[in-house]
């Protein structure tokens, strides 16, 4: 029985759909430098990885091994004799004068040999008188047939009763489906482990609302709980279940409503709203649906570096301009203030800090931190209290000032909306000064914390008038993240967002895009980094760490990748980092430099930490309740890989998102590192995998040998050989080319992954 391996699905919620911005401050390959380097923390890290590995490398290996187990136990509990039990495939491999083993262990034991084949794309029991190679069929069968000299010529020939055809349908059905049902049990025990030890998990509790998207639009809060998304109802729901259901049918119908329930103070919320495909990466060619909402984070600082390399590149870790955190730290309470602990863990959610921080933008505040202290091995751990003071971080432009576009989203019974402020609609003044920036504008006013407000605008119909509010004293200020397709940039507390053209409406004095000729009026169509220099080059190595090529290429400003996106990007990289810019004047194209201007005067809601993902584990407390969790589990995640199917099937799923070894190796790493569980989780994602892509009725797979009994069972006799073969070829020859399009898919996968 030939077998195969695939990861469906495995980069589409991964690297694929995050642009690369998001993949900076370090995170994951810190590991990889002078291999020969002497220091103690390099060789720990090296001798963590290999321990990885080794993990990773048992673990798929044995999900493997247990399907080939169970199609092994099933021939011999029926009497086939068993010639070959392999884990991956031992092909000769042969480059013009090179032959490569294809073996990388075998021995014979009794009447079988066991063995590790060179090609890590699944597995396979040979069976006497079984044989997945068409070319070999024909032989194979002359090989189990037994000579009877005094047979008539319409007798058929008697065939070696240790062989596989020569047991009943029934039999041979069970031998078949025993590898999928083995890969189910073990499924259901390696899920109940896992929730006997603990499974951590990032809960589904909204940190952040983006402006003018379908969360924000129906009044859903930071703090909110999401129990519900569309017909999954779950008090334990995951982030990334919510995410990948969201997506999974955005690829179905984008304009269907999603049945929504949040809990908020205990209370469960009802909603029904469509999620947005305005985010969609058009170079992904699908589209990406999504609500709008960001996961939780802790006020916990990362237990490797606390402050993003963004901010401390080229500083001293003494540096008198840093904050004087450490990894680790807990931030507990702002200015004197303690912050809010919601009912969900004793750590303060990253958004209770945001709630303070934000409105204090422009100021230096003091922090209030509960630290480790250091520890003597065997006693017990020790805090301490500090107070560090945190000065804001100065907003980041391209030295460029842009007019504020029409507004772009009104939020129902807000001020605004009373106001009469319509999509479309467009804004003049602010407290009687004009706008003069987009950014400013909105920075201008979140600044204004407790005061009240005049925004003048322009309806659509050419008349005027005016919306006053009160700025609340809390707030979160949402534009922060890097988004592809954002909806805008919001007026704190008015219920109003606006959209930002890419239309320059003043130019920072003494900047590069001075020096260089921008003016008013320039349109800009095309941003891109020069990491030419070897300053620049350093920098993104350090900071981004990989991902990073997408943005040294042209960059043409459109819907996704706007000027709010561009801002949002730049948050991330140097003071000076040199920039390319295409604009139009009058009609022609013309290219300028433009650095990455530091303003002194405007500062960023984003003060560069990095924070700990909030994380809960999901624990059984006994045996039976473990079981019935792994049981759920692994019909949920069967449930993924069926629908996942249909959408590939149906068009609406790109095949380049099908994994093979390559990237099924990275996400098993990832759930390596972070410890039993999470890969115990993975490998039971690809029990599923397993399971049901070898049940398809692909011929030479194991689906294709089930729909051929099913016919023979029908027919009361076997489909006729030279079918058979024909139709197995033909199977083969799909198989190999899939598996060759799945290596394609892992290489370039993993090239925009780690290529930087």
């Amino acid at each position: 029985m030939l077998d195969t391996v695939f990861q469906l699905g495995s980069f589409f919620s991964n690297a694929q759909a995050i642009p690369f911005d998001m993949f900076q401050n370090g995170l994951g390959l810190d590991w990889f430098g002078p291999v020969f380097a002497a220091e103690p923390s390099l060789i720990e890290k090296w001798s963590t990885r290999l321990y990885e590995y080794a993990l990773v490398a048992i673990g798929l290996g044995f999900v493997i091994f247990v399907h080939e187990l169970g199609h092994f136990l099933a021939a011999k509990a029926f009497g086939v004799k068993c010639e070959k039990f392999y884990v991956g495939f031992d092909v000769p491999i042969k480059l013009g004068p090179i032959r490569l083993p294809s073996k990388l262990i075998h021995f014979q034991w009794g009447e079988t040999e066991y063995g590790i084949g060179a090609i890590p794309l699944g597995g396979y029991v040979k069976m006497l008188g079984q044989d997945d190679d068409p070319r070999r069929a024909e032989e194979e069968l002359k090989r189990i047939r037994i000579e009877n000299p005094n047979a008539t010529m319409d007798e058929q020939p008697r065939l070696d009763p240790r062989s596989f055809p020569a047991k009943s349908v029934g039999a041979r059905m069970v031998i078949i489906s025993a590898g999928v049902v083995m890969n189910l049990i073990f499924g259901v025990l390696m899920a109940a482990w896992a929730f006997r030890v603990g499974v951590p998990y990032e809960p589904a509790i909204v940190a952040q609302v983006n402006p003018g998207d379908p969360a924000w639009m129906n009044g859903v809060q930071p703090g909110d709980k999401i129990v519900q998304i569309g017909s999954l109802q779950d008090d334990e729901l995951s982030f990334r279940d919510m995410f990948m259901t969201v997506l999974f049918q955005g690829l179905r119908d984008p304009k269907t409503e999603l049945e929504v329930g949040v809990v908020r103070n205990g209370t469960k919320i009802p909603m029904k709203f469509q999620g947005t495909i305005a985010h969609t990466d058009p170079k992904l060619g699908i589209q990406k649906l999504s609500l709008g909402v960001r996961g939780p984070t802790v006020t916990k600082f990362d237990s490797k570096e606390a402050l993003s390399k963004s901010l401390t590149f080229g500083l001293e870790p003494d540096d008198a301009s840093l904050p004087k955190f450490q990894p680790g730290d807990i931030i507990t309470g702002i200015n004197g203030t303690p912050l809010d602990v919601s009912q969900y863990g004793p750590t303060p959610l990253e958004y209770s800090l945001n709630q303070q921080l934000h409105p204090r933008m422009n100021e230096k505040v003091t922090v209030q931190v509960r630290r480790t202290l250091s520890k003597e091995e065997g006693q017990p751990v020790e805090f301490t209290q500090a107070d560090v003071e945190w000065a804001p971080v100065p907003m980041k432009s391209f030295g460029l000032q842009f007019k504020p576009g029409k507004v772009s989203a009104v939020l129902k019974d807000s001020p605004a909306d009373l106001a009469g402020v319509k999509v479309g609609d467009s804004l003049i003044s602010i407290n009687g000064e004009p706008i003069e920036d987009a950014f400013k504008a909105s920075l201008g006013v979140a600044k204004q914390k407790g005061k009240s407000v005049t925004l003048a605008f322009e309806r659509q119909d050419k008349t005027s008038s005016t919306l006053e509010w009160t700025v609340p004293e809390q707030f979160i200020f949402g534009t922060s993240d890097v988004t592809l397709g954002p909806v805008g940039l919001e007026l704190i507390g008015s219920g109003l967002v606006y959209s930002v053209s890419n239309v320059i409406s003043g130019v920072e004095p003494g900047s590069t895009a001075a020096k260089s000729g921008l003016a008013e009026g320039d349109v800009v169509k095309q941003v891109q980094f020069d990491g030419s220099a070897a300053i620049d080059k350093e920098y993104l190595e350090k900071v981004f760490v990989y991902g990073y090529s997408q943005a040294l290429e042209p960059t043409q400003v459109d819907n996704a990748r706007s000027i709010q996106y561009f801002y949002n990007q730049i948050q991330s990289f140097r003071t000076g980092f040199p920039v390319k810019i295409g604009y139009e004047r009058n009609g022609k194209i013309a290219s300028a430099q433009a650095d990455v201007y530091s303003d002194s005067q405007w500062f960023w809601p984003d003060r560069a930490a990095n924070f700990a993902s909030y994380q809960v584990d999901h624990k059984a407390d006994a045996v039976l309740p473990a079981l019935a969790m792994g049981l759920k589990e692994i019909r949920r995640r069967m449930g993924n890989v069926l629908e996942f199917l249909e959408l590939l099937i149906k068009g609406k799923m790109p095949f380049k998102v099908v994994g093979g070894p390559g990237m099924i190796a990275v996400e098993a790493s990832d759930a390596a590192s972070k410890g039993i569980s999470p890969l115990l989780m993975f490998l039971v994602m690809l029990s599923a995998n397993l399971a049901i892509v070898n049940f398809l009725p692909i011929p030479a797979l194991d689906g294709g040998h089930m729909m051929f009994l099913t016919a023979e069972a029908i027919l009361g006799r076997p489909v006729d050989e030279a079918l058979q073969m024909k139709l197995t070829m033909a199977g083969v020859i799909g198989l190999l080319c899939l598996m060759a399009a799945v290596l394609v898919n892992d290489t370039m996968n993993l090239t925009r992954m780690f290529g930087g």
